[in-house]
């Protein structure tokens, strides 16, 4: 049941991570129920996490841990687990809980028969907890509280209010761990409205459902007000939330910097000036002071050394979440000490790129943050190097990575056997992909040495895109052409045609070029075979950095790619898109736009990870078989491209023989929102048919579907789904394909796609 040790913390907490027998199986309420109901524990925060870490525990797969984090524990160096790091590895608060991961679980009590470790007590209190059936007023410092029921299902035509009153001269900050109500565009059904101040008032900080956390919340006063109202349908988990209070610091201002722009940031409390600690300052603490001194885009926390001249330390902690409007709605601990000497600065200015810096007047190289997407936008800021001098009056961006040295490709024989994964510092391959979209151009040098080997000619090598395609060319060629720069220019060695490494023969030689499509780029692995046979056989490759030029001035993004077209875009590529809107609801995401197929409109293309024919593992039962698919935008994202759309699609396909199938509730497909559909593409809505029970077309008189026809010969079915009330497919499933090989079958589910301008309501 568990897929690692227990381990004793040295706060004696009993940690575990739990997968309930599936990797990455749980949402975040099924993780913590799944705690609750299995062990009677609780899911893991992350002290207790970081404790069990201190005490030995190590894991690599990621799980729940408390407030919707996901994360998981390291104690030892590796580029497969953990990305080389130690600690607590967090891919952060998770927007969409409905996510899978596994879970980290704690247990206090010794009794459950499951755990064989001792169990000591945490000191936690339960004075501050405040569950009430139905509102109240609150005025402690600190508490929390949640729907009625929670974390089982609220009830019906709910109308529920909790006030939140504390001491003049603090305000209220409120954090909610756990949110699942009904999804509703507009919030019209089930909902949690946050007002500053009394709700008669009608300052209200949002309206909220579904299962997204909202941000932080902080009141402009001493009180703050919930209201949770709901219908008389579709009763859900409900929300949990915390709230605590903090006092008002005064007035703040930058010392000591190149400009006006940047220093050392000074605050007033209590009628004390002086300087901010900077022991915990990140940037989220920077973007509130920015935006309190009324400077607009991003900012960047910097430090500076302290000195005897300085003011004393007015603010010994600070904690922003960083969509505060001042540090009055931060939480900061006032006076003290500072167990570090430097104190608090910021840079009120984060460009997109080197490119857009050296625009900007600053000419001298070395090592700058950016933000491709620009403030609030999907990507977070991360650090470049940035060439001010290769190019004269050009800026170029250069992020490394872990494979830059001359490596050598391991004894191997089969074709792509050896593999190296290309790890870039201080980014992710979505952070590069918004420096790319941003850049007039990218590219990144690749060189292979090579001796008695074979490479692209026969198809033993190749390197792989940033969205895990395999890219069949390397640098200097085209994409996709099965050949390097000497193929392309017609000079390979011993007049080859695609690459002088395909030689095989017992000289060195080697291929090497810049590869510069943008739509792959950057690496992210390459592979490599034919080396088994050492010191014979042998090869070393070497990848530069991922190096960008140049700055496309900023548009409007639009809602889709029928937007672009009707804007006049008429080329097909990678754009990026915003359904709802820039500033609303989801972020704006990548797509491909097909501008040619539709002679009228632009279809939008997002595909997903279970695109190619894949085969029906051998079961028996009625959907033993199962595939849930993940897109390359969330299902918030693809929800509101179809409600901004006309019409969208999705062709699937079942090639079978021996089995059954829709007609006789062996097999179907669920919708994006979990409902079970029992058709299949080119029928109506949950007809029990396919395409041909609809024309009676089927190979066997009578029978709704082809693969419901149970015997030896190979059919299929397929066509398009239609329906965007429920599309796009989240998962198929199969079963009666136990008694191989005569029982077998292939699904094949095709990209998700839309086009057309439609209402914003389905």
């Amino acid at each position: 049941m568990f897929s690692c040790e227990h381990y004793l913390s040295r706060r004696v907490v009993g940690v575990f991570h739990y997968d309930r027998n599936n990797r990455y199986s749980l949402t975040f309420m099924e993780a913590r129920l799944a705690c609750e109901r299995d062990f009677g524990a609780t899911i893991a925060d992350r002290k207790q996490l970081q404790a069990a870490n201190e005490g030995g525990l190590e894991e690599c797969r990621a799980g729940w841990i408390s407030e919707a984090e996901v994360a998981y524990p390291r104690l030892h160096l590796s580029w497969n687990c953990g990305q080389n790091q130690t600690g607590i590895i967090s891919y952060g608060v998770r927007k969409d809980l409905l996510e899978k991961w596994d879970v980290f679980c704690y247990k206090m009590d010794v009794t459950s028969p499951h755990l064989d470790f001792i169990i000591g007590i945490t000191g936690e209190t339960p004075e501050t907890t405040t569950t009430m059936s139905c509102g109240g007023w609150l005025n402690e410092e600190d508490g929390h509280f949640q729907s009625p029921g929670f974390p089982y299902a609220y009830h019906s035509n709910m109308d529920c209010t909790w006030v939140i009153s504390v001491q003049e001269g603090h305000l209220v900050q409120l954090n909610f761990h756990s949110m699942v109500l009904e999804e509703h565009r507009g919030c019209q059904y089930d909902y949690v409205t946050v007002f500053d101040g009394r709700a008669s008032e009608k300052q209200e900080l949002g309206r909220f459902c579904g299962s997204e956390l909202p941000p932080p919340l902080m009141s402009s006063s001493n009180t703050m007000t919930v209201q949770m109202r709901s219908d008389s349908s579709v009763e859900l988990d409900g929300f949990s939330v915390h709230f605590h209070t903090v006092k008002s610091p005064g007035h703040v201002r930058l010392r000591g910097g190149m400009n006006q722009f940047e220093g050392r940031v000074e605050v007033d409390v209590d009628g004390v000036r002086g300087s901010v600690c900077a022991k915990q300052w990140g940037n989220s603490e920077a973007a509130v002071v920015c935006r309190q001194l009324g400077f607009k885009g991003n900012a960047v926390a910097t430090r500076t050394p302290g000195s005897m001249d300085d003011l004393p330390v007015a603010v010994s902690f600070m904690k922003c979440q960083g969509q505060e409007r001042s540090l009055a709605q931060c939480e900061m601990k006032r006076g003290g000490g500072c167990t570090t000497a430097d104190r608090a600065a910021v840079h009120c200015q984060v460009v997109e790129s080197c490119s857009v810096l050296r625009d900007a007047g600053t000419l001298e190289s070395g090592t700058y943050i950016i933000d491709p997407d620009g403030p609030g936008q999907g990507q977070n800021p991360f650090p470049v190097y940035c060439d001010m001098d290769s190019q004269p009056g050009a800026g170029v961006t250069v992020v490394s990575h872990n494979s830059e040295s001359r490596v050598r490709a391991e004894p191997c024989e089969e074709a792509g056997c050896y593999s190296r994964e290309v790890v870039y510092r201080h980014a992710s391959l979505l952070q590069l992909r918004a420096l790319i979209h941003t850049s007039l151009s990218c590219s990144q040098r690749v060189k292979l040495e090579c001796r008695h080997i074979r490479f692209l000619g026969a198809q033993w090598g190749w390197w792989t895109s940033w969205d895990g395609r395999r890219v069949d060319s390397w640098g200097g060629a085209t994409t996709g052409s099965r050949r390097c720069a000497c193929g392309e220019r017609g000079d390979c060695d011993l007049g080859l045609s695609t690459c002088n490494c395909d030689a095989n023969d017992a000289v060195w030689r080697f291929d090497d070029g810049f590869l510069s499509d943008m739509v792959l780029l950057p690496i992210r692995e390459v592979r490599f075979g034919d080396t088994r046979d050492v010191p014979m056989e042998m090869a070393f490759h070497t990848i530069g950095p991922l190096q960008c030029r140049g700055h496309k001035s900023r548009e409007t993004v639009l809602v889709s790619c029928a937007a672009l077209k009707e804007a006049g875009i008429t080329k097909s590529g990678q754009y990026h898109i915003d359904p709802d809107g820039m500033g609303h609801g989801v972020s704006q995401f990548e797509v491909y736009c097909d501008m040619t197929s539709d002679p009228l409109t632009g279809v939008t293309v997002v595909g997903h990870d279970g695109e190619g024919r894949a085969r029906v593992s051998p079961c028996e039962e009625p959907g033993c078989y199962s595939r849930e698919l993940h897109y390359e935008a969330d299902m918030p994202q693809l929800r509101a491209l179809v409600q901004t759309s006309a019409s969208c699609q999705q062709h699937v396909k079942l090639d079978c023989r021996h089995t059954r199938f829709v007609e006789s509730g062996w097999g179907w497909w669920v919708s994006w929102v979990g409902q079970k559909r029992l058709d299949w593409g080119g029928a109506t809505n949950n007809s029990g048919s396919c395409a041909c029970g609809m024309t009676d077309t089927c190979n066997r008189p009578g029978l709704l579907c082809n693969c419901d026809s149970n015997d030896h010969i190979w059919r299929s079915d397929e066509g398009f789904l239609t329906d965007k009330s429920a599309l796009p497919v989240r998962a198929v499933y199969f079963g009666d394909t136990k008694d191989i090989p005569l029982e077998m079958a292939f699904h094949t589910i095709g990209k998700f796609t839309c086009k057309g301008r439609g209402s914003h309501i389905l």
